[in-house]
């Protein structure tokens, strides 16, 4: 029930879901703030939602000898929309075939290219007008839907967001991008962007290296995007706060042999979101690096933590820490924050609800990092894994930030016994305690 992926899944800019209100996102971002905090948004903005989930109140699938009737869905906390998929009548209204059309975000059919497959990872016109996994791609060529998007990221720092990650980044052309972020700029006044101003570009980079990064041209995310970023107005200043995910952490870093914009322009992380699903293969760490909640391995993946903060063979300005949550043993992968539990479904497509996950609290002032095993060492499911309260991880970010070690957990707000564990640990390397060193 409501799997975590339904996040990618936007149907509003209204900054209204299933976590609350935009006065609520507000409060918490102000309250961080006044304790020297900086909160920094996910922002979704290549597509919307696909087809099939909206308002209609009739939907038909079907192939063979089966037909699959479904009515309308009520999950898009007070954003109605509507899609084009799986419909087999004429809306009432105008007599029309539906098309794709989400108010809160002020988008209608026009504004989206034609559906079509994602076949060729290589092809930067696949790669611009596919539908990724069947969502929605929006017509970022626009000049409508580029000021809709620039209007959303200056709407996310006026209430007090510091910055983005921008999803999906290479399947919006560097050029739109670039048009993008001067339209951004412009609506903050067409000065420097702000101090604590940071956004990192989600460009997964694998077979199609040459393309995206090595190879100047008009799909290039490195030398070329930074010369079309500075035509669109950009000081270097400001080109140097819209960075890179850096996809090939730690395997194959610098993808192309060499650093071909500077290493501070790029972010490094060892195991981010999409590597946990079954069978991804978005990320090939081999070795070099854990993915937690597949693993399993506390030791290894900690180790992995600190090796990201004590090497020094990249300049990265920022460095990413996963802290997330362990999926049940039946494939249930919602968040447990009490919206993905069967027992609080309601209506009759409920009976056929299995995959659970019950509520945890996600926020414990009591506990000490990955919170995911017990005791004993038993691995646990559909809890929050808390990998940024591990003391050992703190004090490598600390190192990195020319920080004291500090030996005292509760000087940090940590609970007393919340020690570092790699310090009373005997040294293991198949388990990943402690790393080579760079």
């Amino acid at each position: 029930l409501n799997p975590w992926w339904f996040y990618y899944q936007p149907v509003s800019y209204k900054l209204h879901g299933r976590h609350g209100t935009r006065d609520e996102l507000r409060s918490m971002i102000n309250t961080c703030r006044k304790l020297g905090v900086r909160v920094y948004a996910d922002a979704v903005v290549n597509h919307m939602s696909g087809n099939g989930n909206d308002v209609f109140p009739s939907h038909r699938n079907g192939g063979g000898n089966y037909c699959t009737t479904w009515g309308a869905k009520n999950s898009t906390a007070y954003s109605p929309y509507y899609t084009q998929g799986f419909m087999y009548y004429n809306i009432t209204e105008t007599g029309l075939r539906p098309g794709m059309e989400y108010p809160s975000a002020t988008y209608t059919q026009d504004d989206f290219h034609c559906e079509r497959p994602l076949n060729a990872w290589n092809d930067p016109f696949d790669l611009n007008y596919g539908w990724l996994t069947g969502l929605a791609d929006l017509n970022t060529e626009s000049d409508y839907v580029q000021e809709r998007i620039a209007s959303y990221f200056t709407d996310l720092l006026s209430i007090g967001f510091s910055g983005f990650r921008m999803d999906a980044a290479k399947h919006i052309s560097p050029k739109d991008i670039s048009a993008i972020f001067k339209k951004f700029k412009t609506h903050l006044g067409g000065g420097e962007l702000p101090d604590d101003f940071i956004t990192y570009l989600e460009v997964l980079i694998g077979g199609e290296k040459q393309l995206l990064m090595c190879q100047e041209g008009d799909y290039n995310y490195a030398v070329s995007f930074a010369q079309l970023l500075s035509d669109a107005g950009l000081s270097q200043t400001d080109i140097g706060k819209i960075k890179i995910w850096e996809s090939a952490y730690p395997k194959e870093f610098p993808i192309c042999g060499s650093w071909v914009i500077p290493s501070e322009r790029f972010v490094a992380e060892n195991d981010c979101a999409d590597d946990q699903n079954p069978g991804s293969s978005s990320r090939d760490m081999q070795d070099k690096g854990s993915v937690l909640i597949k693993e399993k391995n506390v030791p290894k993946h900690r180790g992995f933590e600190v090796e990201l903060f004590t090497r020094t063979d990249g300049d990265w300005q920022i460095k990413l820490v996963l802290s997330s949550y362990s999926f049940m043993n039946n494939g249930a992968q919602g968040i447990p924050d009490g919206f993905s539990d069967c027992s609080k479904c309601v209506g009759a497509q409920c009976n056929s609800c299995t995959k659970s996950v019950p509520f945890s609290q996600a926020h414990n002032p009591n506990v000490c990092g990955y919170t995911c095993e017990d005791a004993s060492g038993n691995w646990l499911q559909g809890v929050y894994t808390r990998v940024h309260r591990d003391m050992a991880i703190i004090n490598a970010m600390r190192q990195w930030m020319s920080l004291p070690e500090e030996t005292d957990p509760t000087a940090l707000g940590l609970p007393s016994q919340c020690t570092d564990v790699t310090k009373t640990q005997t040294s293991h390397p198949e388990a990943g305690y402690f790393l080579t060193p760079y």
